[in-house]
C-alpha cells in the first residue's frame, strides 16, 4: 500500500513504524482504517499526533464507529 505523505520505518520489536502527514484529522482516521485492512497487519495504533489548524474541522466519528 502506498500513500502520499507516508513513510515506513525499519521494523523493530514486532512493529513497523509509519509516519504520515495528512491534511486533516479525518484523513488521519481514514488512513488508520486503511492500514488495519492491509493483509498481515494485526493492528494499527496512533501513538502520536500533532494536528494544527483543526478548529475549522467538524468532528466526525471514524467509519468503524458509525452505526448506519
Amino acid at each position: 500500500m502506498r500513500t502520499a505523505g507516508s513513510a515506513v520505518g525499519e521494523a523493530a520489536d514486532g512493529g513497523l513504524p509509519v509516519v504520515a502527514d495528512t491534511a486533516s484529522t479525518r484523513a488521519a482516521e481514514e488512513l488508520g482504517e486503511r492500514l488495519q485492512q492491509v493483509p498481515g497487519v494485526k493492528s494499527a495504533v496512533l501513538v502520536y499526533h500533532n494536528f494544527e489548524d483543526v478548529a475549522d474541522e467538524v468532528a466526525s466519528p471514524p467509519q468503524s464507529f458509525r452505526t448506519n
